[in-house]
């Protein structure tokens, strides 16, 4: 994007700031990125991510091999008109066609950006042919691939009906008031009713976290949010890994018979998930700090309660440093028993691990938290930020090889910390390419329930291709964190346009959906909790609808 593009979308952002969008230049903005490749494989030079890939909203390049005594190659495009986003099956071979054709010097170049541009959202044919110097076709059959030309941004979305902050309060005293969380009054397991308990390290730090935000924000019902976050945390602390284990400290990933994905992997732990419930500790023990004024116990026992946690914490930070490997990371999933790895795939540090770190290393300032730490990110930045291997990390679905279920959460956490140390551009790399895989806004691809999509919205993984709302959390997040750094106001207006729609689907007992569609089923309230902290994020944004 030139520097006079750049300065008119500051000045844009003045304009917004003050209470006007700009909408001609925000959207001439939006379309002039959408020609711009984005981190465009090169032999030998950087790998091609994308061979699993079903849609682009930037022109890709694909993996496409040299052809012996090829001259040049010709490139082919071609669409049904009437096509669009209707259902592929209702294609006709009689019905008109489009067709773009190019010529350039390697089969591994990113599509021509004005033969892109001018696509309208749908599934369209790329073939390629290598040509002899003379301009004729060489008899090695054409290279070909089929996609998805997503849409492109183009405002204005609907806006939300209430502020965000006002919004991610409403989710904190949801989940307090959730009957599956109430139930933990009377019961000393995770009470019946609620499937997802499950999957107790993520399930239940979410929750104790959310309630620790709830205590903070409504002080008549910080006795009773704090009890259950405490008995939450005393029941993962329970039945935690003993300090003798190879996982000492470690909580449970899997729990119980409630879903069978719990039962097929009982006794595996996933290493993301310790350092969610470290977080909660951490999280925990600051409200008890900050709330000894409406709690029953006198001020020196809250401040035991308080160092308890977060000595629980710092119990299972020192497990990682323990364990961490030589490559700065540790195995994705590994045997209870003893420790061993399930399978080869390594972790991809999040922004829950190196956050566990820097909450340790705030209460502590020990120098082996700062150290696992920095070779954690290092791991980052040195794997995925490198290769694009942005590996799908889910404790329900099995690990796969590289490229075949990326995701992008991991992409907007690493953008963040990128961000905070003014590597600015890399940042904004990886926030186009999350945009770029997995933001839809609108004319969405034929997958799952796309009839049913509430857009904008944003997806999951390649294996769960479909919008969820911790999605359009990571992009609300990834959005607003690039509007911050460099004062784009397309990044702005990206984030709103998300955020508002969260807000405008979130239900009258403050709940959000986890589902941005029609389908039904437990809300996985670890995702609305974060997607409750998202919108605090797009509240900091200069944005005059986010105020309160």
């Amino acid at each position: 994007m030139t520097v006079k593009f750049t300065a008119m979308l500051t000045l844009s952002a003045m304009a917004a700031a003050a209470g006007a969008t700009d909408w001609p230049t925000i959207n001439a903005a939006a379309r002039t990125q959408a020609k711009t490749p984005i981190r465009a494989g090169e032999p030998g030079i950087r790998p091609f991510w994308n061979a699993y890939s079903k849609a682009f909203i930037h022109p890709p390049a694909f993996d496409f091999k040299e052809i012996p005594g090829a001259g040049e190659y010709k490139f082919t495009i071609e669409g049904n008109r009437e096509q669009s986003n209707a259902d592929e099956s209702a294609r006709s071979e009689n019905s008109p066609h489009l067709t773009h054709s190019w010529l350039a010097p390697h089969p591994w170049l990113p599509l021509d950006a004005a033969a892109w541009d001018s696509l309208a959202p749908g599934y369209y044919t790329l073939r390629v042919e290598a040509l002899d110097a003379d301009g004729a076709p060489l008899a090695a059959p054409a290279s070909e691939r089929r996609f998805y030309r997503a849409a492109v941004f183009h405002g204005p979305y609907p806006a939300a009906p209430l502020g965000y902050r006002q919004a991610a309060g409403k989710v904190y005293a949801a989940v307090f008031n959730m009957p599956q969380v109430q139930g933990w009054r009377t019961s000393d397991d995770p009470p019946q009713g609620y499937d997802l308990y499950c999957y107790p390290a993520k399930i239940l730090s979410s929750m104790i976290r959310a309630l620790c935000r709830h205590a903070a924000a409504e002080p008549k019902d910080a006795p009773d949010a704090l009890a259950i976050a405490r008995k939450m945390a005393d029941w993962l602390i329970a039945h935690s890994q003993p300090p003798d284990a190879p996982l000492a400290y470690f909580p449970p990933t899997y729990w119980g018979d409630r879903r069978d994905i719990a039962v097929k992997y009982a006794g595996q732990n996933m290493l993301g998930y310790p350092a969610h419930a470290a977080l909660a500790y951490f999280d925990l023990a600051a409200a008890l700090d900050c709330a000894t004024g409406v709690l029953p116990q006198g001020r020196a026992q809250s401040a035991a309660l308080a160092g308890r946690y977060r000595e629980a914490a710092l119990d299972i930070a020192r497990t990682y440093v323990r364990l961490q490997g030589e490559d700065g990371t540790w195995p994705l999933k590994v045997l209870e028993k003893d420790g061993s790895p399930v399978r080869a795939n390594r972790l991809v540090p999040s922004r829950y691990l190196l956050g566990m770190f820097d909450r340790a290393i705030e209460a502590t300032g020990d120098a082996s938290f700062v150290a696992a730490r920095d070779r954690a990110f290092a791991f980052v930045l040195d794997g995925p930020a490198t290769t694009w291997n942005w590996d799908g990390q889910f404790e329900d679905m099995d690990p796969m090889p590289p490229y075949q279920d990326l995701q992008k959460g991991v992409a907007v956490d690493t953008a963040l910390r990128l961000f905070a140390l003014g590597r600015n551009a890399e940042a904004c790399e990886m926030v186009d390419w999350c945009e770029d895989q997995f933001t839809v806004w609108g004319d969405p691809i034929h997958n799952m329930d796309w009839q049913h999509w509430k857009m904008p919205t944003a997806l999951e993984q390649y294996d769960y291709y479909t919008p969820i709302d911790a999605s359009m959390g990571d992009m609300v997040r990834a959005f607003s964190a690039a509007y911050k750094a460099i004062g784009n106001a397309l990044y702005r207006e990206k984030a709103k346009a998300l955020a508002d729609n969260l807000v405008r689907n979130q239900r009258a007992d403050g709940t959000i959906p986890t589902y941005f569609d029609s389908r039904g089923g437990s809300d996985w309230v670890n995702c609305m909790v974060y997607s409750a902290s998202c919108l605090e994020l797009a509240a900091d944004m200069e944005s005059p609808s986010a105020d309160e």
